[in-house]
Order: C-alpha cells, then structure tokens, then sequence
C-alpha cells in the first residue's frame, strides 16, 4: 500500500473532466485506487464516486493505491495531478 497527498492547483477543482480523465488513469491498473477527503473514501475507478467528494481548489486529499502495480499507478496519476489535471488556462 502506498499514499500520497495532494492539493489541488487549477481553477476548477476534480471536475467532471479531469475527474474521468484520472479514471481512465486508474482503471488501467490492476491495483485497488482510493481517493480520501475529509473522512470520506472514493473510487479511484469510479467518476460518480470522485465528484461525489466536492474537490475543488485548495482542496487537500489522498490517493490510496493498494496492489501489485501500485507504484505504477501511483506515479502516473500523481503526473496527472501534479500537471494540474492537464486543465488548459485560459488567457483573458
């Protein structure tokens, strides 16, 4: 089992898109993915289950990775994150 925090960078927070774009992420491993906020457990493979946790900006939350590909997972949803959910700025 490995974890990680997390604070989430762009504007909009784990919405819809970037939420189903770390799902795709997830379900590519065998491993078990959790999100964790404010006591409450998410899907990491379940886009119902991320939005269900009201993740916005500033928000602070843990991915829980559990199985035999864990550190692959891991590192492939933390570039996501860390690339702040590849979200597009927009120029004023």
């Amino acid at each position: 089992m490995i974890e990680r925090e997390f604070i989430v960078n762009n504007d909009m927070g784990l919405h819809a898109r970037p939420a189903a774009k770390l799902t795709q992420i997830a379900s590519k491993y065998k491993s078990e993915v959790l999100i964790l906020k404010d006591g409450k457990i998410g899907n990491g493979k379940s886009l119902l289950s991320i939005l269900v946790l009201g993740i916005f900006r500033g928000a602070k939350f843990t991915i829980r990775i559990i199985g035999e590909d864990e550190i692959e997972a891991m590192c492939a949803i933390r570039r996501l994150i860390e690339g702040d959910l590849n979200e597009k700025k927009s120029i004023m």
